[in-house]
């Protein structure tokens, strides 16, 4: 982003990530310290998934803006929204807010891996939110 530095400097200490090129830089704080992850949609345009070649390298995920393509070439849809759950990418949901109607249109929800009922109903419960946060119901 513009005023953004490219780079984070010498904040935390360096880190290697098995398998991924690059630098890193860890908190050493976060060190040891338990993880507890959570699901959430992300936008496509999030600073997590900015760099595609290096989110696959990352997370084993494949994603791309489709709104450009016509729609025989689209994959996942107008506008699919990434889903991270605890420490993956889980899927991609096919959603759009028809603002004349009121809804949130889920055209389909892509899972990358088979989900168990727990990721199904914690997604489920992200899309609910998305469409109460945006005024909308679900269609």
């Amino acid at each position: 982003m513009p005023g953004e530095p490219a780079d984070v400097g010498e904040a935390g200490e360096p880190a290697v990530v098995d398998g991924v090129r690059g630098q890193w830089r860890v908190d050493p704080a976060q060190l040891g310290q338990p993880f507890t992850g959570r699901t959430a949609l992300l936008s496509p345009f999030d600073r997590l998934l900015h760099d595609r070649k290096r989110m696959n390298e990352v997370f084993g995920f494949e994603c791309s803006l489709e709104m450009y393509k016509p729609v025989a070439a689209r994959r996942w849809g107008y506008y699919a929204l990434p889903i991270l759950h605890g420490d993956r990418m889980v899927g991609k949901p096919d959603a759009r807010a028809d603002r004349d109607d009121r809804v949130l249109r889920v055209a389909a929800v892509h899972e990358d891996e088979p989900w168990d009922p727990t990721t199904r109903a914690a997604v489920h419960d992200e899309i609910l939110a998305l469409a109460t946060w945006s005024g909308l119901e679900v269609a």
